[in-house]
C-alpha cells in the first residue's frame, strides 16, 4: 500500500469493560490527528505522541453506547513497543548481550552503523592478503575460558577453531630477548630463573592479580556498589587495591629495575605506564591471557562476531546494518526508543548502548537529559590513547621470526614514551609491535607470501589532519626499525594499508580513536568504571566503556553482565 511505513499494535482501554487490540497502519508523516476506517466503527480519528495515543470513535447505539450519531467517545492507549531490547552497536559486547537475551525469548534488535558487524573485531582483504583490523590475539578461548564457555553455550565450538600461541610473545631489547609463555606457572618459573632472588616477589605479584581477577569475575550484575562494608568483606583484594597502581604493587614486592620493566610491558595493552595503570585493570589484562592461554582465530578474527551474529539471527534476533542512530528517544526522562538518521523510529522496553559513552550521553541523549553530577563525571573522565597501524603484505616467508607476536624496545625506560605521548608527540626511538599473523595463520597470505602488522601508540592530536605525509613518515619509521628483524623489508613490500586514530574513530565511533574505552587508571577501572546501569531509566551500557574494560574477553564479560542485569528486571516484571 503506497505511503505505508510499518504497522504497530495498540492496546486501547478507557472503561474497565473495554479492552481491545487493533492493528493500525502507521503512515509516513503522521504527526497530528488522522482519519481511518476501523472495522464496524466507521470513521475514527487518531492522535498520537510516541508511546501514547488518543482514538476518537463515533458513538453508535448498540456498539459504543451514547445518545446521538455525532457524539464521539475518546479512548486512551499505549503504543506497544516494537522490541523488547534495542542494542546500539554490533560489537562483540552487543552481540553477546543480544544472543543471551534472544535466547530467553525476548525480541531483540541490534543496529549497526557499519556495513558489517564486529566493531574492532573485524577483518579486511587487499589484493589477496587478509588483515585483522586491530584484534590479533585473544585470551580465554581455550577450554574453561569465558569465550570458550560462551561458544559452548551456543553450540559454536565446532564452527570456530583457535590456534594456541605458545610462547605468547617475544620482547626484544637492545642487548637481550625475553620470551613470555602463555602459561602462568611457566612464565613465573622463567622469570625466577632470570631473577632468582625475586621469586617470592614475583609469585606475590601474580597471586594478587589472580585474586583480584577471580573476585571481579564473581561480582553479580546486581551488586550494590555503594555498600562499603559488604564490599570489603566479600571482595577484600578488590577493596584493598581499588585505588592503587600496578607500579605501586611492583614496588611492594620487587626490587630489580629490569624485572619491574618486564612485568610492566603488558601495561601497554592498556596504553598506560605502570605508574598509572590500576592494579584492577592490570589484573584483567594479564589474567585473561594466563588463565586460559593466548590464541588467535583460525583464518580471520571476524569469524567470531560473524558466528555470533548468525546464532543471534537464528534465535529471531534482528540486525540492521548501515543504519546509524541519531537519537535515543526519551519520555518523562526514560529511554523509550531510537531514531535513525534515515528518520525511522523504533521503540523498545530497554535500550542498550554498545558504543562510545561520550557520544551516547552527549549526542544521542543530549546533555539536558542527564543529571548534572553524572554530566560532570563524564567530562572529567579520560579516554585511552590510540594506535597507528601499518598493514603489510610482503614477498617471501618469515622464517626470521621465531614467534608471531613481537614487541621491540630501544631502552628499558617505558614511562618516558608516555611523557611524549601526553604532549601529542611520538618520541624518537618509540617502541613498536611487530606481528606476523600469516606465520600461524597461513590463509592470511597467498602461497610464498606473508603478512606483517606494525603498530605503535599514537595520540589523537599528534596530527591535525593525519595527512598522507604524516602517515608516510610514520610508516617509514616502522619499516626501517622492523628491518632489524625482517631483513630487506622495504624491498619485499607488495601491499600496504594504514590505520590512524582518526581511522579507528571513524570505524568504531570511539572518542578520539580510543582503543580501550576509558583509560584504566584507578579512578576509572574495576568497580569505579561506569556502571552498566545509567541515570536514565531503561538505558544500559555494555562494552569497554563499562566494566570490566577493554579486550575481547572483557567485553564478552560485559555483554554477559548487562544481559543478566536486564533479564533479572524482565523476570521481576519491571518492564
Amino acid at each position: 500500500m503506497a505511503g505505508v511505513k510499518t504497522f504497530r499494535s495498540y492496546a486501547i482501554s478507557n472503561f474497565a469493560s473495554l479492552a481491545i487490540t487493533i492493528e493500525l497502519f502507521w503512515w509516513i508523516g503522521l504527526h497530528t490527528a488522522k482519519t481511518f476506517c476501523l472495522f464496524g466503527f466507521g470513521s475514527v480519528e487518531v492522535a498520537h505522541h510516541r508511546s501514547e495515543f488518543l482514538i476518537f470513535i463515533p458513538s453508535r447505539r448498540g456498539i459504543c453506547g451514547g445518545s446521538t450519531e455525532s457524539e464521539k467517545l475518546c479512548y486512551t492507549g499505549k503504543i506497544m513497543p516494537d522490541m523488547d531490547v534495542i542494542i546500539i552497536g554490533a560489537g562483540v559486547a552487543g552481540l553477546t548481550c543480544g544472543c543471551l537475551l534472544a535466547q530467553k525469548g525476548l525480541k531483540v534488535l541490534i543496529v549497526e552503523k557499519n556495513q558489517k558487524i564486529g566493531g574492532c573485531c573485524s577483518s579486511f582483504r587487499k589484493e589477496g592478503f587478509s588483515f585483522d583490523l586491530s584484534v590479533q590475539s585473544l585470551g580465554e578461548c581455550q577450554e574453561g575460558g569465558r569465550i570458550w564457555n560462551f561458544l559452548k553455550k551456543f553450540d559454536l565450538l565446532d564452527q570456530i577453531r583457535f590456534i594456541s600461541l605458545e610462547p605468547a610473545r617475544e620482547y626484544h631489547f637492545p642487548d637481550q630477548k625475553i620470551v613470555q609463555s602463555s602459561q602462568l606457572e611457566t612464565h613465573i618459573e622463567n622469570l625466577s630463573r632470570l631473577f632468582s632472588k625475586e621469586r617470592e616477589g614475583i609469585e606475590k605479584v601474580y597471586d594478587v592479580l589472580r585474586k583480584i581477577f577471580d573476585e571481579f569475575s564473581k561480582i553479580p550484575s546486581s551488586f550494590n556498589w555503594f555498600d562499603p562494608s559488604s564490599f570489603s568483606s566479600q571482595f577484600p583484594f578488590l577493596s584493598k587495591y581499588k585505588d592503587k597502581t600496578f607500579g605501586q604493587l611492583l614496588n611492594e614486592h620487587l626490587s630489580h629495575p629490569f624485572l619491574k620493566t618486564i612485568l610492566s610491558i603488558r601495561s601497554s595493552y592498556g596504553l598506560l605506564p605502570p605508574e598509572e595503570v590500576s592494579v584492577a585493570g592490570m589484573a584483567g589484562i594479564e589474567m585473561s591471557y594466563f588463565n586460559h592461554g593466548v590464541s588467535c582465530v583460525e583464518e580471520k578474527v571476524e569469524e567470531l562476531p560473524l558466528k555470533m551474529g548468525g546464532v543471534f539471527e537464528r534465535m529471531n534476533g534482528k540486525i540492521f546494518l548501515e543504519q546509524e542512530v541519531e537519537k535515543i528517544m526519551t519520555e518523562q526522562k526514560r529511554a523509550i526508543g531510537i531514531k535513525l538518521k534515515s528518520g525511522q523510529e523504533f521503540t523498545g522496553k530497554v535500550i542498550v548502548s554498545n558504543i562510545d559513552a561520550q557520544r551516547t550521553f552527549s549526542t544521542l541523549l543530549g546533555e539536558d537529559q542527564i543529571p548534572s553530577g553524572f554530566r560532570s563525571k563524564l567530562k572529567g573522565m579520560r579516554p585511552s590513547l590510540s594506535y597507528f597501524i601499518l598493514y603489510l603484505g610482503i614477498d617471501g616467508e618469515l622464517e626470521e621470526l621465531s614467534v608471531s607476536n613481537n614487541e621491540v624496545f630501544f631502552d628499558d625506560q617505558l614511562s618516558e614514551e608516555y611523557q611524549a605521548l601526553y604532549e601529542n608527540r611520538i618520541p624518537n626511538g618509540a617502541p613498536f609491535y611487530l606481528l606476523a599473523p600469516s606465520r600461524v595463520n597461513p590463509s592470511h597470505a597467498p602461497e610464498g607470501k606473508s603478512t606483517l602488522c606494525l603498530s605503535m601508540k599514537a595520540p589523537y592530536h599528534f596530527s591535525r589532519g593525519w595527512d598522507q605525509k604524516v602517515i608516510d613518515d610514520l610508516s617509514q619509521y616502522l619499516i626501517l626499525k622492523a628491518s632489524v628483524l625482517v631483513p630487506d623489508l622495504n624491498k619485499r613490500i607488495l601491499v600496504r594499508a594504514e590505520a590512524t586514530p582518526k581511522t579507528i574513530e571513524k570505524w568504531t565511533g570511539n572518542f578520539q580513536g580510543a582503543a580501550y574505552g576509558w583509560a584504566q587508571i584507578p579512578g576509572q577501572s574495576g568497580i569505579l568504571r561506569l556502571q552498566r546501569t545509567t541515570p536514565i531509566p531503561n538505558l544500559f551500557l555494555t562494552g569497554h566503556w563499562t566494566s570490566p574494560g577493554g579486550g575481547i574477553a572483557a567485553v564478552v564479560a560485559s555483554g554477559e553482565l548487562t544481559a543478566e542485569a536486564i533479564w533479572s528486571k524482565f523476570e521481576r516484571g519491571e518492564f
